[in-house]
């Protein structure tokens, strides 16, 4: 019997394949500023779109549960405008962060005294940063959740400084009424990541993508 041999050798099968898995949009469901800020930052190219929830109709006493469950509630209010506009899927992220002092949760201060009261405190103790991220993949219906921490260390902050952030206005607009990036010398010692300070914590939310895709 003639075996016939071919000198050509033979290429493995290639495991990569013919034609790759699109990537799926990223939906950043915030209007925060900051949040935007981050993401962009990492290198992530992100769709913006804010959910109009009411926010304090959802509590908990645990506050790493009650961010969770907020961040949940934005997810589901987008949802269902995220897969009317991006009918092939896309991977939408939604957060909410509170700031734990001395045991009691803080959201934004709802007047410019409290906002002065908390900036205040921080000069004996610190700010505890707890955000929760949920990252949901809408084609897959898969969602993935998880809570970051930070503590943020100050010192001294003076009166005037108190006063120049009160004035500027987005201490207002902040969970726990601080800015770390306008707070230069005030600024201690950090436990934790930076971005879990600024309301998105970057090692969390990239995992929870990564699994989302």
């Amino acid at each position: 019997i003639d075996h016939f041999h071919d000198p050509t050798p033979t290429t493995p099968p290639t495991t990569t394949p013919t034609t790759p898995p699109t990537t799926l949009p990223l939906i950043l469901g915030s209007s925060s500023k900051w949040r935007q800020g981050l993401v962009r930052e990492w290198g992530l190219e992100v769709d913006l779109m804010s959910a109009d929830i009411d926010e304090k109709a959802i509590r908990h006493e645990d506050p790493k549960k009650m961010v969770v469950m907020i961040a949940q509630g934005k997810a589901d209010e987008l949802i269902p405008q995220v897969k009317e506009k991006y009918v092939e899927g896309a991977i939408l992220i939604t957060s909410d962060q509170v700031i734990v002092y001395e045991g009691t949760v803080r959201e934004k201060p709802e007047t410019v005294v409290e906002a002065k009261e908390f900036l205040t405190s921080y000069r004996t103790h610190p700010a505890k940063a707890v955000v929760g991220v949920i990252v949901t993949n809408t084609k897959t219906g898969k969602s993935f959740s998880g809570v970051g921490e930070a503590i943020q260390h100050f010192q001294g902050i003076p009166d005037s400084q108190i006063e120049e952030l009160i004035a500027q206005g987005d201490v207002l607009s902040c969970a726990g009424g601080f800015v770390v990036e306008a707070m230069g010398d005030s600024v201690g010692k950090l436990e934790g990541e930076i971005s879990t300070v600024m309301g998105m914590p970057k090692t969390l939310t990239l995992e929870l993508i990564e699994k989302a895709r």
